[in-house]
């Protein structure tokens, strides 16, 4: 306070100080607002939308009490009924109950996703109503770009079967899948297939849709995935190493092995010359593959299961040549591989060179079935 803001007293004498830091002190808590009352983080949550003054008291007490029970109920609310879905969750297309035509166009009726020659996963979009007893549905939903597979040729087929009813997996197989190889044959594989797969290109994705009986007489969809898989190896094509033995395919699918002007080997080679891009192979693995011995000395062929008339075979990685067990550990699946074994590594009595194409292992490590 300036001296000339000091006020006089009504007598003319001047004020003392004590006096003067009263009417200071008066002063100074006049310019003071008073403090507001405590408002609570509800209540500036509740009052800071749109700009609206915020509640006091009671009235935001009740408001946030509202808003906690919307934020619990609605998600809560809204998993029950189907109306949402947890981000990352999934449930599936048929559980809304809307009955479907199981002849309908396939893109309305279901979804295939997964890599050829594994364990396919099928959404449907509704319930498949049962078709006709004799009436099967048949889409190539994946178009191959191998070789095309006729009537009697060695095949080797990928099969997973689903409920038309709610998608679930109905193989029966830890894997959800079965491998069927041999040759290809109605009374072996079943009409449909047979049907399917012939003229089909190696490499497609073939689904189709039939009548099937439960166990109460009634009848349902049933969705059947076949994937026809490759019989002789596919991937990069590489430089094999010097004195490996040259192999040569012909048109009907089987294969020669030139051992020209090569020395018999002292210690067992392997030479990948084709590189596959499927699961490696295992020391405890059965493989579905095609192969062939031929002798060093001779040039014969000891045995073999190359051509496109003749199946597939397995080798048990357990029970089979040593040479053969220690070359192919590792190996893609898709691979073609040349070994040369010495008598040791053998059966004991010659040398020998060994190709396989690698086509498949088997889960479980037991033989496959159809």
């Amino acid at each position: 306070m300036t001296p000339d803001q000091y006020p006089t007293p009504a007598h003319g004498q001047p004020m003392t100080r004590r006096r003067l830091r009263e009417i200071e002190r008066a002063r100074a808590g006049a310019a003071t607002p008073s403090e507001p009352p405590t408002i609570t983080g509800a209540q500036r949550a509740v009052g800071a939308t749109l700009g609206r003054k915020r509640p006091r008291g009671v009235v935001a007490v009740i408001l946030t009490a509202l808003v906690v029970v919307a934020i619990i109920a609605v998600p809560v609310v809204l998993s029950r009924s189907g109306a949402g879905h947890i981000l990352g969750g999934a449930t599936a297309d048929s559980g809304s109950g809307v009955a479907l035509a199981a002849d309908a166009p396939i893109d309305s009726a279901l979804t295939v996703t997964g890599r050829i020659g594994s364990t396919p996963a099928l959404s449907l979009k509704g319930v498949l109503t049962p078709l006709p007893p004799e009436q099967v549905i048949t889409d190539v939903v994946v178009q191959g770009t191998g070789r095309t597979v006729n009537e009697g040729d060695g095949v080797l087929l990928s099969v997973s079967r689903f409920s038309g009813t709610d998608g679930t997996n109905t193989t029966g197989s830890p894997a959800g899948r079965r491998l069927f190889f041999g040759r290809l044959d109605a009374g072996v594989v079943g009409g449909a297939i047979d049907a399917a797969v012939v003229r089909a290109a190696e490499g497609s994705r073939i689904v189709l849709r039939s009548s099937v009986q439960t166990g109460a007489g009634a009848r349902t969809t049933e969705v059947t995935v076949v994937d026809v898989l490759p019989t002789l190896a596919t991937g990069q094509a590489l430089e094999p190493a010097a004195g490996t033995p040259s192999v040569a395919l012909a048109e009907d699918g089987t294969i020669s092995v030139g051992l020209t002007g090569l020395s018999a080997p002292t210690r067992s080679t392997t030479a990948v010359v084709i590189r596959g891009e499927g699961g490696q192979v295992s020391a405890t693995d059965t493989i579905v593959a095609r192969y062939t011995t031929v002798s060093w000395s001779g040039g014969t062929v000891r045995t073999t299961n190359y051509g496109w008339t003749a199946a597939p075979g397995t080798i048990d990685m357990t029970d089979t040549l040593a040479g053969l067990a220690q070359g192919l550990v590792d190996v893609p699946v898709g691979s073609r591989v040349v070994l040369s074994l010495p008598a040791d590594q053998a059966r004991g009595d010659e040398p020998v060179a060994v190709v396989v194409d690698v086509l498949a292992i088997v889960e479980g490590g037991a033989a496959p079935s159809d």
